[in-house]
């Protein structure tokens, strides 16, 4: 008994198939249907592009206005000789094959798309019955948890243009929260809590949550980038006099976050300070060994840092970075860098993770197509990756570059019969 999955994306959710079947069903695929052909003779119409007339480029009325081998189509287009739009590009029985837009005989295919659903394309190039019945499920994008740690120190009513440093960071993480919302998980914590003599670990603000840019940006508007003893609201910088700079010990308070430690995603936190860690306050626990202890945990928690303004410690934040298995950290010293560095961080951070809610029996038989291309996706590097412990789909380098470039618009996961899912 073998088993079928498909999954097929479509926008940010992707519905699924799993079905049954008795042995392997092995699709094939003729000359004329595996690109080439007809189908690079057809001549697209192009809306943008007119000739004198302001006709667009590639319309026809009739036959004799198409050049070589092509021909006028229904819809006004010159094609190739066998290749069609519609059922009346073709002549006499011959019907528009959906899958490989050839003209292919009622009831026969070129590939699998031709034919109806439940059916597939045999070697004699006729449609029968796919014994792989589909039923169909949703399984999702996983967004990556993202908890932002912001300096509160007294030194962030500094000025840059005319503007706090403060002020300047809220704008730029409501920017970052708003448009990355609905691709990450986003948490607010702030360092540290103000407390007597100083060097207090940060405290969570807004716990990690879906879609949660308002909740972070509705806790951040009232706040004022001015000081007071114990950062009491609206003058929430702490500026008692006391070390206030305490980013390893905040970090470190990270360590066994719950909105943290999901096995499912990625977890990370995002350090923004505007300068060197205090003294006093690393005596206990340094910035590195804050990220190194995230990280060292069975949910791996990463850490991104970025030094707003000119104060900041490049040899302390790259150390943060490196411990936190982020390589390196982003320098901003302006709102435009910062805005910049934040947006290149979500970028980095996006996941291209995807969870099935069925497993499939054996990985080794899974099959993935990007918008219908029968080249496929490969396993490795710039291909794909399952992880059957977490049941995660991992796109990774050149393939996960295409879905964050918006290129991808479907994607097919098949198991045990290879080929896309057409329309």
């Amino acid at each position: 008994m073998v088993y079928a999955l498909i999954v097929s994306q479509r926008g940010p959710r992707m519905r699924t198939a799993i079905s049954l079947s008795v042995g392997m069903v092995v699709m094939g695929c003729v000359a004329a249907a595996c690109g080439g052909g007809g189908d690079e003779a057809i001549r697209r119409r192009d809306a943008g592009s007119v000739d004198g007339g302001g006709t667009p480029v590639g319309s026809c009325t009739t036959s004799a206005e198409c050049a070589g081998e092509t021909f006028c189509s229904v819809a006004g287009v010159c094609i190739g000789t066998g290749s069609c739009r519609m059922d009346g590009d073709c002549a006499g029985a011959l019907r528009c094959g959906l899958g490989s837009r050839r003209c292919v005989p009622a009831g026969g295919c070129s590939i699998d798309g031709d034919c109806d659903t439940g059916m597939r394309c045999n070697a004699s190039l006729t449609c029968e019955p796919d014994e792989c019945g589909r039923s169909e499920f949703e399984i999702t994008r996983l967004a990556p948890n993202v908890m932002i740690l912001l300096d509160r120190s007294g030194s962030m009513d500094g000025t840059i243009g005319g503007r706090t440093r403060w002020d300047i960071a809220k704008d730029a993480i409501e920017m970052l929260t708003t448009r990355f919302d609905a691709e990450i998980r986003f948490g607010l914590a702030t360092y540290s809590s103000c407390l007597s003599g100083g060097c207090s670990a940060g405290r969570v603000v807004v716990p990690v949550a879906d879609r949660n840019a308002t909740a972070i940006n509705g806790f951040l508007t009232p706040l004022r980038g001015r000081g007071s003893s114990r950062g009491t609201p609206p003058d929430y910088l702490c500026d008692s006099g006391d070390p206030e700079t305490s980013t390893g010990v905040s970090l470190d308070a990270l360590v066994g976050e719950p909105s943290l430690a999901d096995a499912m995603r990625g977890n990370a936190v995002l350090l923004i300070t505007d300068g060197g860690e205090s003294s006093d306050c690393a005596r206990d626990v340094d910035g590195t060994e804050g990220a190194t202890n995230l990280y060292a945990q069975t949910v791996p928690v990463r850490t991104y840092a970025v030094g707003f303004s000119a104060d900041t410690r490049a040899d302390q934040l790259m150390s943060i970075a490196v411990a936190g298995r982020t390589d390196t950290f982003y320098q901003a010293d302006d709102a435009a860098a910062l805005n910049a560095a934040l947006a290149a961080i979500a970028t980095s951070v996006a996941s291209c993770d995807y969870a099935l809610s069925t497993p499939p029996p054996d990985p080794s038989m899974m099959f993935i197509y990007f918008n219908d291309d029968p080249a496929g996706i490969s396993t490795g590097a710039d291909g794909w990756a399952y992880d059957a412990a977490t049941m995660t789909l991992r796109f990774t380098g050149a393939a996960c570059a295409q879905i964050m470039a918006g290129t991808v618009t479907d994607i097919d996961v098949i198991y045990g019969c290879p080929g896309p899912i057409f329309g």
